[in-house]
């Protein structure tokens, strides 16, 4: 029987954070960076390749709208659109025997 571990994270679009820094300016030329907005989705995507090169298969993804002091999250349920920078992330990885 497969044995599985989990790992649960909150990742916030954030073009200045060191992983997506790296990541963009190794794919693609420094302007790319620069261009980028605050929130782009290639900052979630630096995140998930990162996890995924570390063995990570992503399984669940939702994005929140709050992550509270205690850690937990939220999401806000309005009739006008949601914009969200944060999201909920579940990974497995076949557990080492």
């Amino acid at each position: 029987m497969q044995k599985w571990e989990y790992l649960v994270r909150v990742f916030q679009l954030n073009k200045e954070d060191d992983v997506v820094v790296e990541y963009v300016t190794h794919l693609y030329d420094e302007d790319r960076w620069k261009g980028m907005v605050q929130y782009d989705p290639l900052a979630l995507e630096a995140w998930l390749n990162k996890c995924g090169e570390e063995g990570w298969e992503l399984v669940k993804i939702d994005g929140v709208t709050a992550q509270g002091k205690k850690g937990d999250v939220g999401v806000s349920f309005t009739e006008t659109t949601a914009w969200y920078r944060l999201y909920l992330c579940v990974f497995r990885r076949e557990a080492k025997s």
